[in-house]
């Protein structure tokens, strides 16, 4: 980790009766520094902002946060910025502090410089084993309860894929570990709907205003073996075509001109 801040401090801890610790009670955001900048900066703090609604944190001020991070990134050229939100302590139990005010935390890490790699060769994906479950509530948001990701991220571990597809409990395709999945079927360009699992990406909030005819529909595995390509992508490692899944060669033509129509957006405010 190559920066810390608690609360808009240089630090590296927090309380021991952090509601994130004790229950996820928070959310979080994950984006790319690049140029001293963070893509996508407004949509991260708006995301944040709506998650926090969603949970009944009082949200952030906008423009605060938005100066904070911008302080912070200016001083890498290329790095991964973390902003956590948190419930702060307080409270009996679940129940929150009559103040249901929160936590912030910045973070800083290093670069995965193997994704620029893998977005140019396509990955090997496979299948997981293990199911996400049906949760209605909490789908969309990115909020702290990832153990799911955590086991799938076990999973992969002991795999040969450089990723795993993942269904959901009705055999539903939703997702990858830790990113959103687009496939192509037919001419058609296809996402799954992840209204009761999974997370709403902003990378894949920004595909879809670029390519607005793009079908969000429920997949299942019978659909995903017709498909001619597809990709990963999130904040941080970008549009990555799958070159096999499940052993099977994929096109990856139509989605190198994905990457380069959305390389060419405006990622900076």
């Amino acid at each position: 980790m190559k920066f810390c801040s608690v609360n808009g401090v240089q630090q590296n801890h927090i309380d021991i009766q952090n509601r994130g610790l004790a229950y996820g009670d928070g959310l979080f955001t994950t984006a790319k520094i690049s140029h001293g900048s963070v893509e996508y900066l407004s949509s991260h703090i708006e995301r944040l902002v709506s998650g926090c609604i969603k949970l009944g944190i009082n949200p952030p001020v906008f423009l605060e946060l938005k100066k904070q991070l911008l302080s912070v990134a200016k001083n890498y050229s290329l790095a991964v910025l973390k902003i956590i939100i948190i419930a702060n302590s307080g409270g009996r139990g679940y129940a929150r502090s009559s103040q249901n005010s929160y936590d912030i935390i910045v973070t800083v890490h290093d670069y995965p410089n193997h994704y620029d790699q893998l977005g140019k060769a396509g990955i090997n994906l496979g299948l997981s084993d293990q199911q996400l479950g049906v949760n209605p509530m909490l789908a969309g948001l990115k909020h702290l309860n990832r153990l799911e990701q955590v086991l799938l991220r076990q999973e992969l571990a002991t795999r040969v894929e450089d990723d795993l597809l993942v269904t959901n409990i009705n055999n539903e395709v939703i997702e990858a570990t830790s990113a959103n999945v687009f496939f192509f079927i037919g001419d058609e360009l296809c996402t799954p709907d992840v209204s009761q699992s999974g997370v709403d990406g902003l990378m894949r909030q920004a595909i879809l205003q670029r390519y607005p005819s793009t079908q969000i529909k429920s997949l299942t595995l019978e659909d995903i073996n017709k498909a001619q390509a597809m990709f990963i992508c999130n904040c941080v490692m970008g549009i990555m075509p799958v070159a096999q899944f499940n052993d099977r060669v994929l096109s990856m033509k139509p989605i190198v001109e994905i990457q380069k129509n959305m390389e060419a957006t405006n990622k900076h405010d």
